[in-house]
């Protein structure tokens, strides 16, 4: 370590820092060179981090990060290298509900990388993302991002064992089940298969939520074309293909465990 750095000093890093940001929120990864993409991650992750940044310029860094941790294999591994696990959970506690969701789809934006599967496999952080995915009503984003991440790593069965074992996940599924919104509906319908599958403790606390008389109650009123509630709904062509979606996995669900 050299000299500390002068005020003077610690504010020109500052601002580079943010020039860095504000330039890759906007930038596609593949467009950069290896090096470009590697040798940003250390001074956005330091952005994150420091006190005195703004949420603004949080908020950009972790947009940007969000698009480094898609480039690949390469980047996630710079990140989580960088303890960047630590500062984007940090962030995800933030007071700024845009900084808390940037941090969030960062955060599942580094699956299926190891180093966030631990963190996930501990209860005690998973619990923060259980009621991310809860929150829709007050911040949607943010409870889409969880869910996909809730969605991806109950794949893993120590995820899933640590996810039945939170009281919260009973009522997470149940709200998302009734919800309305059919990407959340999506989400918690592959968290319930994936828990399902995983038999044991996994399934019986799933089993416990009324999941099963739920989907069935679900695929009869709007499966096919006897349909009756389902044409009052007047989705778009894009909603119907999402109901489409979520009914083929809400079918699948019950033949293998109704």
């Amino acid at each position: 370590e050299g000299e500390a750095e002068t005020p003077t000093q610690k504010k020109i890093m500052e601002q580079s820092r943010h020039t860095i940001a504000k330039m890759l929120v906007t930038t596609n990864p593949s467009v950069l060179t290896s090096a470009q993409m590697m040798g940003s991650i250390k001074p956005l992750l330091q952005l994150v981090k420091e006190n005195d940044s703004t949420d603004l310029e949080r908020f950009e860094a972790l947009l940007s990060l969000t698009n480094l941790a898609s480039a690949g294999d390469e980047t996630k591994q710079q990140i989580v290298s960088s303890k960047g696990i630590s500062i984007l959970n940090y962030a995800m506690f933030s007071e700024h509900e845009m900084v808390r969701t940037a941090a969030t789809e960062t955060m599942t934006n580094l699956f299926p990388h190891e180093g966030l599967l631990s963190h996930l496999r501990d209860a005690s952080k998973l619990r923060l993302w259980v009621a991310f995915a809860s929150d829709f009503e007050e911040n949607f984003e943010c409870a889409r991002a969880a869910g996909g991440c809730l969605a991806m790593s109950s794949q893993d069965k120590d995820i899933a064992l640590s996810l039945a074992t939170l009281p919260t996940y009973r009522d997470m599924v149940k709200l998302l089940l009734e919800c309305g919104n059919l990407e959340l509906m999506h989400r918690v319908m592959v968290v319930v298969m994936n828990m399902m599958l995983h038999g044991g403790v996994a399934k019986q606390k799933t089993e416990e939520t009324g999941v099963i008389p739920f989907l069935d109650g679900y695929i009869r009123s709007y499966a096919d074309g006897s349909g009756t509630k389902k044409g009052e709904l007047g989705f778009s062509v894009q909603e119907q293909e999402q109901m489409s979606v979520t009914l083929d996995l809400a079918k699948e669900i019950i033949s293998k465990f109704g």
